[in-house]
């Protein structure tokens, strides 16, 4: 789309988590110091909590990209799970056989998984996210994986990330156990003004923006507030406003383009820019099956693949609205030439009255593929909602 226009080599602003990306607001270099120091102990709990889209799954990949060998880690997004399906689901994700197993016989394995490791001179790492979506006696079961040790030293870490609703489960009384080995937590903020300026530029920078399209300095402040500072809602927004630059081909974006862009979002779907939360009893109905639960595993094992089929139809969709868009460009160019020839004949108002009609029609069919833009970066961002 417009990356290749504005001489970008990738989208600088896609919803789905990148390491690249990472950007060091003083609360996201906290939380990222937090889990690199959790890693120097080798043992104890981290907890990184924030609300949806401020960037917590961001930061542990981030973290993920920077280990070496002696460290495997996964990581889970996780539903309202039993302690047995956790313990399911964290032994598929170590790439350990569970199907037709006992939860004693699990953990069994488990631990001679995490027992090789250690031979190897390596160690296990546990990523939980969306942890507020565990009951307290999955988390308990958390504390109870850290049992597995050897000479004294756990044999597997886990760090929980989460929504402020993680705090309260952790602050329960039946939690104190749990609470005893957390060794570091951190709350992520929204951005501030500033923060959302440099959060924009720096995203920018790492796909070699040259300053076109300019951003004028007014823009910032108008996108901090519609999108309360989140850096999610901040992607969704400054992505529509550089394809909407792309389609009026605009050298500078003001901020009167983005008024323009919100009123065209809420318009299409109304409330996307608006304050959101998790809907209270969104994940409360009812316990998970075992066959939710083996579903589960079978995304564990298989989101790799699905990532890369989301990234080839992404590809195809935005060649085919590339071609459209090339299209009605050139049906504009002879729209005006159409236009030039019938004032140099001289011709009546009535004529010119029907290549308005006709340019009426461009426009609509132009703003019509922004629609469809818009559909399939909804799609997209449905598909990465849980990071």
């Amino acid at each position: 789309m417009y990356e290749s226009h504005f001489g970008l080599s990738d989208k600088p602003f896609k919803l789905s988590p990148d390491p690249r990306f990472f950007f060091s607001s003083p609360h996201h270099e906290k939380a990222a110091s937090y889990l690199k120091y959790g890693l120097s102990q080798g043992e104890g709990f981290i907890v990184i909590t924030g609300p949806i889209g401020t960037g917590k799954t961001t930061i542990a990949r981030s973290l993920v990209a920077s280990l070496d060998e002696s460290i495997v880690a996964v990581q889970i997004a996780t539903t309202r799970l039993t302690p047995e399906e956790l313990v399911r689901l964290v032994a598929a994700k170590f790439d350990i056989q569970v199907e037709g197993l006992g939860k004693a016989e699990i953990l069994k394995r488990l631990e001679q998984y995490l027992l090789k490791l250690h031979q190897q001179q390596r160690r296990a790492l546990l990523i939980v996210d969306e942890a507020q979506n565990l009951p307290p006696e999955t988390v308990e079961e958390l504390r109870m994986l850290s049992n597995f040790q050897l000479d004294d030293k756990p044999l597997i870490q886990s760090f929980l990330l989460g929504q402020e609703e993680l705090k309260g489960i952790i602050e329960l009384p039946e939690m104190e156990q749990f609470r005893q080995r957390i060794i570091a937590s951190c709350h992520l903020k929204p951005f501030d003004c500033e923060q959302t300026c440099n959060y924009i530029h720096h995203r920018l920078r790492q796909v070699g923006w040259q300053g076109k399209p300019s951003l004028c300095e007014n823009i910032f402040e108008i996108i901090t507030k519609h999108s309360q500072g989140i850096p999610r809602k901040i992607n969704i927004l400054t992505d529509r406003l550089f394809l909407y630059a792309y389609l009026e081909d605009l050298t500078a974006i003001k901020a009167v383009d983005v008024h323009h862009v919100l009123e065209e979002m809420q318009s299409e779907l109304s409330g996307s820019m608006m304050p959101s939360s998790r809907r209270k009893g969104e994940d409360d109905e009812s316990p998970v099956s075992q066959e939710n639960t083996s579903l589960h595993i079978l995304a564990a094992q298989g989101e790799s693949h699905a990532a890369q089929t989301l990234e080839a139809v992404s590809e195809i969709l935005d060649t085919v609205i590339d071609r459209k868009i090339s299209t009605i460009r050139h049906l504009d160019k002879l729209l005006r030439q159409k236009r030039k020839s019938l004032s140099e004949l001289g011709t009546t108002l009535h004529d010119e009255t029907i290549l308005e009609s006709d340019e009426l029609d461009n426009e609509k069919n132009n703003s019509a593929l922004q629609k469809k833009y818009w559909c399939r970066e909804l799609m997209a961002k449905k598909s990465s909602y849980h990071n």
